[in-house]
């Protein structure tokens, strides 16, 4: 008989809805109590969902009822929170970013080996059919030697998208804009297809919203392999596009536009029908909340068996370390003027 995983939520504004609605949708998981810095709030969430409302973040992590819990917070509270869970014994689920600082994520993963529990950070695009699927004919060599890859990410937030947020848009609670907010998606399928960054040069600058952090980017990416990549990110273009990967080798070219597959354009195509081409339907390049819950089912239905196996999940702490360490270089780059190379 499968083992069922009792989940907890810290954390019940938006994306502690969408953990929530995902584990609902899971078989062989469940959800059992949420908790949140606005114990109000967590009585709210937990009727919706009809599980109990802890008092405190502390006492859920308490909970002998408890076996995994999904850290939902701003993002500054992201690795504080989830080291508490992972000393109290509990599997942990980051939402992204995993922490704001590289001390913070390294704090974290060493509470991890500490206590013996595994952590994940979500990045639900991974696990779309159609990233598989450029991923897959990546590792096959079938784009030949990796040159180049472009990355754009032209959303639209509003002004009032960051006053109602009242963290966002802060170095201290966001940790970042374009980049560090919306773009950390993009730049984590980024180098999970392309491979490991060697250097990182960046220009940002707030251009259009009153906030602390960037609303535009401009980047490029060395990888370790001499693949070169340019990286476009901003929060303040009318009226939002879709975000839009292109891998180009010197034997073909596949591109994505959110998570579906817009070309697939290879010199040999191999035996068989190639993938089916799409537009995207997505809404989130100006709607933050058009997001549906296939990613984080999927996700999260990976993250209940490796707990239930022991096994690595596929989006593990050091997988999202790697993102964070990106941007926090490019930001880095920007303030510094010259290019900033990686583990150094």
């Amino acid at each position: 008989m499968t083992r069922t995983i009792r989940f907890g939520i810290v954390g019940c504004g938006a994306i502690g809805h969408w953990h929530a609605k995902a584990l609902q949708d899971l078989s062989g998981s469940r959800l059992v109590g949420v908790a949140d810095g606005v114990p109000e709030r967590a009585v709210e969430f937990g009727k919706v969902y009809d599980v109990r409302a802890f008092a405190t973040p502390e006492a859920l992590f308490a909970s002998p009822d408890v076996d995994a819990v999904c850290i939902c917070t701003p993002s500054g509270l992201h690795a504080p929170l989830a080291i508490q869970a992972c000393d109290a014994g509990k599997h942990v689920v980051v939402e992204k970013p995993l922490a704001l600082t590289l001390a913070d994520a390294d704090r974290l993963l060493e509470a991890g080996r500490r206590n013996g529990t595994l952590i994940a950070v979500i990045s639900q695009l991974r696990f779309s059919p159609a990233v598989r699927t450029l991923k897959e004919a990546v590792d096959a060599g079938r784009l030949g030697r990796l040159v180049m890859a472009d990355l754009v990410m032209e959303y639209h937030r509003t002004q009032e998208y960051y006053d109602l947020g009242g963290w966002r848009g802060t170095w201290a609670m966001d940790g970042g804009g374009a980049l560090m907010n919306q773009g950390i998606h993009g730049i984590d399928l980024l180098q999970y297809v392309m491979g490991p960054v060697k250097s990182v040069s960046a220009r940002i600058a707030t251009l259009a919203r009153r906030i602390e952090v960037e609303d535009t980017a401009a980047v490029v990416v060395e990888f370790e392999s001499g693949a070169l990549a340019t990286v476009q990110a901003t929060t303040s273009v009318y009226p939002g596009y879709p975000r839009r990967l292109g891998i180009h080798g010197d034997r073909g070219s596949i591109v994505l536009e959110e998570d579906t597959l817009v070309a697939w354009d290879l010199l040999d195509p191999g035996d068989g029908p190639a993938p089916a081409l799409g537009r995207t339907e997505s809404q989130a390049s100006n709607d933050p909340g058009a997001v549906g819950a296939e990613g984080h089912i999927r996700q999260l239905g990976d993250f209940a068996d490796a707990v239930r196996t022991g096994r690595r999940p596929l989006v593990d702490g050091a997988e999202g370390r790697k993102a964070v360490e990106i941007i926090l270089a490019a930001y880095e780059s920007s303030k510094e003027g010259r290019p900033v190379v990686l583990g150094r």
